[in-house]
């Protein structure tokens, strides 16, 4: 019995030190866990329909409004501010004054809730769905590609966060197919490419040469697409129908890359509180020339709900078992960074055991990621010859979810891009 009760003692002593060791993780950003998805369902994509066009038949299958959320740690509530602005296809902020309907698209009036009590990394979660009767004051009279930058309340220069999101009018109908196709200037596995094809129906309510661009996208990446224009001379692409009303937009050779690696860390029996959180069956490996895995959640993120006492953030260790890359950087790349991976996103090499490790602040939950290599471009902001395959590797089964963002140029008002077309597809089923 004595050894027993021993045995308990240096157990709840040395679980004591774990639960007090220091965090390697960095400072958190102000704000936390920004999270911008159609509806009420966070492995929704950053899309709404536009609720006036939405058609009853069905159609895009859209949510009519978005959902935006984040978390901030401070003793009270802080005075924030949500200024939409409207983009065009290339993402650059619409300057004409008429397109950015400055009274109508931002709001200091936000909702929020306190974190249960005990919660660690967060005080207050923000969350709130535009267009709604909760905000009716705000409005998007044009559809396309939009940004909501987190303002301080009395300095809208003071630029605490952004996303991105997409408002769509229903109003073209689509039909997009995947298809396995060989690349036969790669060697295996990079021999295996996907066809994207759209075909669509051009309504009599629009000009049929307004519509000449067709953007696709793979997952939740929003910053990088591969886009068909009807006057685009590029080898991968092509547009048959050109001034009709019935065209078909193609897009060749598309790397699908692998399934995503996922990182469960719901469970606190497993990932407790108060540790470095580490992937419970060891570091990750190349995945170059192995099977593909099926992605958990298309790239999203499956968080515990506010009022659930385990709630909180952890400090999470990404490790890469893999010799050191000549000639480049490792970034770890998930929903938590938009997939669209920063320079504090970069993974450092560890001499000691040959791995790559990374440590970040993540709400408890179930994410998505991958490994990219490339180098990071102060300058322009993006990680430069981003190689999506070095390290996971690619296969024609890797479930990816493509969509696609139909474009149209009106020329009211002397010129604004409207989302007029949504369509969706899953690849290797």
């Amino acid at each position: 019995m004595h050894k027993l009760l021993t045995t308990i003692t240096l157990f709840l002593f040395l679980a004591s030190l774990m639960s007090g060791q220091s965090l390697p993780c960095s400072e958190p950003p102000f704000i936390r866990d920004l999270r911008v998805y159609g509806g009420d369902d966070e492995r929704n994509l950053p899309v709404f329909v536009r609720p006036d066009t939405a058609r009853r038949s069905g159609g895009s299958g859209l949510p009519p409004y978005i959902t935006i959320r984040f978390d901030v740690d401070e003793q009270a509530p802080p005075r924030l501010k949500l200024i939409f602005r409207h983009c065009d296809k290339d993402w650059n902020i619409d300057t004409d004054y008429f397109v950015r309907d400055d009274f109508f698209t931002y709001t200091r009036m936000l909702f929020y809730e306190a974190s249960p009590g005990g919660s660690r990394g967060y005080s207050w979660r923000f969350e709130n769905r535009f267009p709604s009767e909760e905000h009716p004051f705000v409005r998007f009279l044009y559809s396309g590609n939009w940004i909501v930058d987190i303002v301080d309340e009395q300095d809208d220069d003071a630029i605490y966060a952004s996303a991105r999101f997409i408002c769509v009018e229903d109003i073209v109908p689509g039909s997009l197919r995947v298809f396995n196709d060989y690349w036969t200037e790669w060697d295996m596995p990079l021999d295996q490419v996907h066809r994207l094809q759209l075909a669509m129906k051009i309504p009599d309510v629009l000009f049929a040469d307004y519509l000449t661009t067709v953007d696709f996208y793979k997952n939740f990446n929003l910053f990088d697409s591969y886009r068909v224009g009807s006057y685009d001379f590029s080898r991968n692409t092509f547009v048959e129908g050109i001034g009709l009303r019935e065209k078909t937009f193609i897009y060749r050779n598309i790397l699908p890359g692998n399934g995503y690696r996922v990182f469960d860390f719901t469970r606190p029996g497993v990932y407790p509180s108060g540790n470095i959180v580490s992937r419970f069956g060891g570091p990750d490996f190349t995945r170059y020339r192995f099977s593909t895995e099926l992605s958990a959640h298309y790239g999203a993120a499956v968080t515990l709900p506010l009022r659930s006492w385990d709630s909180e953030y952890l400090c999470v260790r990404f490790e890469l078992e893999h010799p050191r890359i000549r000639g480049g950087d490792v970034f770890v790349a998930g929903i938590f960074n938009s997939w669209d991976p920063q320079e504090a996103d970069k993974m450092e090499f560890d001499e000691d055991i040959e791995h790559y490790v990374h440590h970040r602040w993540l709400l408890r939950g179930s994410y998505d990621y991958q490994y990219v290599i490339g180098v990071y471009d102060d300058e322009a902001g993006y990680v430069r010859e981003a190689d999506w395959t070095f390290v996971e590797g690619n296969s024609w089964a890797a479930r990816n979810l493509y969509w696609c963002i139909m474009y149209y140029d009106d020329d009211q008002f002397g010129g604004v891009t409207r989302a007029v077309g949504f369509a969706r597809a899953v690849s290797g089923q």
